[in-house]
């Protein structure tokens, strides 16, 4: 097994983060290896194309493994939209098609923007989401998980 110093640091800033913020590095995370796959699967790398599209596919699988369907009608939509995601990078995994990672990865983007803005409520940085949740709502959102998000990135 080999010293991976960024692996580790990644872990530990997992492990060290609150849910919200958990869910911000894993929504990053995935992201980045879906827009990997695509990199990749323009430059004709075939294998890094289909290793990095089953990062974003662990990492998308992770997310909704750890809602809480119980939480109500956010979560089912979020396990929906998951289910979906899922279905799209496996489905431009297999057809070496990059269109539908660019699909997942502009939905990602978005609700990457939404959960940033939930973590930073004055973030000047954070990107505006579309819809704004009210001030009342944002401790309610870590609720949609069962606990703390852990996993794939």
């Amino acid at each position: 097994m080999s010293y991976d110093p960024t692996a580790l640091y990644r872990t530990a800033q997992v492990t060290t983060s609150n849910p919200v913020a958990q869910v911000v590095l894993l929504y990053e995370g995935a992201v980045r290896f879906a827009a990997l796959s695509v990199a990749r699967l323009e430059q004709h790398d075939l294998e890094g194309s289909h290793l990095a599209s089953l990062r974003a596919q662990a990492i998308v699988a992770a997310l909704r493994e750890s809602l809480d369907l119980s939480a109500g009608d956010v979560a089912t939509r979020l396990d929906a939209l998951y289910d979906f995601m899922l279905r799209r990078l496996m489905t431009g995994n297999m057809a070496k098609d990059p269109e539908p990672a660019r699909e997942v990865i502009g939905l990602l983007r978005e609700l990457l923007a939404a959960w940033r803005a939930i973590a930073s409520p004055q973030g000047a940085s954070a990107p505006t989401p579309m819809v704004s949740p009210p001030r009342s709502a944002i401790p309610a959102i870590p609720s949609l998980f069962r606990t703390g998000v852990t996993g794939a990135a």
